[in-house]
């Protein structure tokens, strides 16, 4: 249930390679939904833009853990969203997994409508985008149940297709 008062934050979840940030930008320009890019000490890979993947900072400026809206490791790199990042949002997105979704509802429920999508694709297409040990990494991660999730959109065909389903989804979420 939708609270009139309380911002939204749509939490987007999925493996690697799913569409979760295609997805995100897609509402992004399609529906001016501002999407929040959480920060990280991991180094910024080849094909990356500072602000636009991600904020790549040091460990020193993290700031600490009651100053975030959501927090994970993954090996020796941390990720987080700064509370201050989502403040004055009425809406927006936010790609993250699923540890991250479980530790938001349970510290923010109360402050912010959480709308959860999961992303689906065919493993046999992950494992033709990202390979086979980052498909059987995410499959190690925390799990939610499907049913847990607000809802759950498939990306396995056209982009196109994927991309008009997420704004049909987010339009009828909206109205």
């Amino acid at each position: 249930m939708i609270i009139e008062s309380k911002p939204i934050i749509i939490c987007i979840v999925g493996p690697s390679g799913s569409g979760k940030t295609t997805m995100a930008r897609f509402l992004e320009k399609a529906l001016d939904i501002p999407m929040l890019v959480s920060y990280t000490t991991r180094p910024k890979r080849p094909n990356e833009i500072d602000g636009v993947d991600h904020r790549f900072v040091t460990e020193d400026q993290m700031p600490s853990r009651d100053k975030m809206l959501a927090y994970t490791k993954f090996g020796n790199y941390h990720y987080w969203m700064p509370l201050e990042e989502v403040e004055d949002k009425g809406i927006c997105t936010y790609v993250i997994d699923e540890k991250g979704l479980l530790e938001l509802a349970e510290n923010f429920s109360d402050d912010y409508n959480l709308f959860s999508i999961l992303v689906k694709r065919d493993t046999d297409k992950l494992i033709a985008q990202v390979g086979k040990e980052r498909v059987k990494r995410d499959l190690e991660r925390v799990s939610i149940p499907e049913a847990e999730y607000c809802t759950v959109i498939a990306n396995n065909d056209r982009i196109e297709d994927f991309l008009a389903d997420s704004y049909k989804l987010i339009k009828n979420f909206l109205e």
